[in-house]
């Protein structure tokens, strides 16, 4: 039998191609961070699928915010290993 209710990579690919005309609008370095934030979003698709409550694109939106805190994390821990006089003040 097939699937009666689409998997969530399917609905989140169709969210994406029903971005496709803000995506058309944006200019050069925005659609790369636009492609990259969907890519984020994709790492946690199975995620997502195990939370069939969870709004879609709320879904979207945690999966990209818990790629970003692990990129923030990385970065902090990489600036904890920088010698103190090399650090670079903000």
């Amino acid at each position: 039998m097939g699937r009666t209710v689409p998997s969530f990579r399917m609905l989140l690919e169709e969210m994406i191609a029903e971005l496709s005309l803000f995506r058309r609008a944006l200019h050069g370095e925005d659609k790369d961070a636009f492609d990259t934030l969907m890519n984020k979003a994709r790492k946690h698709a199975s995620s997502c699928t195990v939370a069939p409550t969870l709004d879609p694109m709320n879904a979207v939106f945690l999966s990209i915010l818990i790629e970003q805190e692990k990129e923030i994390n990385s970065l902090r821990g990489a600036k904890a290993n920088v010698p103190a006089g090399h650090q670079v003040q903000p």
